[in-house]
């Protein structure tokens, strides 16, 4: 290996760190309302790292990088899912209705989104989950993780307008869900 080798090899590395450093807070948060458990998400994202830097000159080359290191963090969490079952241990559950349930409610309340839902936090919680994976995924980068428009665009690999489509869709199946009407007042 020559120094030149040396030297694109700590740069790969360096801006790979820095990849990783931009977008970590994101997987985490992620990784842990899938997961429901604060280690087995840091975990998970910790395995989504290898791949992601086994893959780093391939995912350097694609048109929207992130959308790529998103898939792989996705298929991790569906691996440690997978893994649970297969073990037979118990998938995650979460006893009572997690905090982020109260940060969707109280953002698409203010946003005007869910206004006259009659259904309480349990049923909006069962409401979540019963949205299709790409609108629960908006929802949970929007709201849960505060992420603007442009950057669940570059997770999902899609425009910021598709994601604004896709985040009213899914707040149309919420109300829906609930027995409320959307936008009322609006």
């Amino acid at each position: 290996m020559t120094e030149s080798d040396w030297v694109v090899g700590d740069r790969d590395r360096l801006t790979f760190d820095a990849f990783c450093d931009t977008h970590e807070k994101a997987w985490i948060g992620f990784a842990r309302a899938r997961l429901r458990d604060d280690a087995a998400a840091h975990a998970v994202v910790e395995l989504a790292k290898v791949r992601v830097w086994e893959e780093w000159t391939r995912i350097l080359r694609a048109k929207i990088p992130p959308s790529h290191a998103w898939a792989i963090l996705k298929e991790e969490i569906g691996a440690s899912l997978a893994g649970m079952m297969m073990n037979g241990e118990p998938l995650p559950t979460q006893p009572s209705v997690p905090g982020w349930v109260h940060s969707v409610r109280t953002a698409a309340e203010r946003a005007q989104h869910l206004m006259e839902t009659q259904g309480g936090n349990d049923q909006l919680y069962a409401a979540l989950r019963r949205l299709s994976e790409r609108r629960h995924d908006v929802i949970v980068l929007r709201y849960l993780l505060d992420l603007s428009d442009e950057q669940i665009a570059d997770y999902l690999g899609t425009t910021q307008a598709n994601v604004r489509s896709t985040v009213s869709q899914a707040l149309d199946r919420l109300a829906a869900s609930l027995g409320g009407r959307r936008g009322a007042g609006r």
